[in-house]
């Protein structure tokens, strides 16, 4: 089997010295359809209507930390009918009942019992996630981000890097919750959220996350 990551990014690059870890695939390479280069720390770049070329035995992970790129890019791997893998650092602690779906990425982190996370999650290094929680699909929970127990994360929500959700609160599809935001209340689909305690600073319309503070 052949593990392809998708975007050879700074983010690409993480992920394929932590994929180098694992054994079971025979082969590791990366996709991008933008740069020019063909070669990566040792491993192949191809485009991926090149990968298409080397048949079924090909398995994805996505490479990058835009919820809205990483749900596209997974809708475009399925549609061509590949398969999704599941990459877990062997320093991660998953308890008992933990549910993790395909396409996830999880870093050395920590998920409580019965945690759920849905397809195609990226959870960084030093995320602790407590009981009960759900993670939406195409959700990004950037380094040392905490996750309340019975918090429910939506699908394409961004949690940047020392974010944090208190306990049973509900986190709507797309929203942005920024750097060391406090939530302490449930969040409305979309919204950007900021500060300690979290302020609703506007809506997300077009769903990027890199570069929207940027002047």
């Amino acid at each position: 089997m052949t593990l392809a990551i998708y975007c050879a990014g700074g983010l690409g690059k993480e992920i394929l010295a932590l994929a180098r870890d694992f054994s079971h695939w025979d082969d590791i390479l990366l996709v991008d359809d933008v740069i020019d280069a063909v070669e990566l720390n040792g491993a192949r770049i191809l485009r991926f209507s090149e990968v298409t070329t080397l048949g079924t035995d090909v398995e994805f992970l996505i490479a990058n930390g835009e919820p809205i790129n990483r749900k596209a890019l997974y809708e475009k791997i399925k549609a061509a009918g590949f398969g999704m893998g599941t990459l877990i650092s062997p320093y991660a602690t998953l308890s008992p009942g933990v549910q993790v779906g395909e396409g996830c990425i999880v870093y050395d982190t920590i998920l409580s019992v019965d945690v759920t996370v849905k397809e195609n999650v990226l959870i960084n290094t030093h995320v602790i996630v407590g009981h009960d929680a759900v993670i939406g699909a195409n959700s990004v929970l950037s380094a040392n981000t905490f996750i309340g127990g019975k918090t429910e994360l939506g699908e394409c929500v961004y949690m940047a890097p020392g974010s944090m959700a208190k306990d049973r609160i509900t986190v709507g599809d797309n929203a942005l919750v920024s750097l060391g935001a406090v939530l302490l209340r449930s969040v409305r689909p979309g919204a950007i959220m900021v500060g300690n305690p979290a302020r609703h600073l506007g809506q997300n319309e077009g769903g990027k996350i890199f570069g929207m503070f940027d002047k």
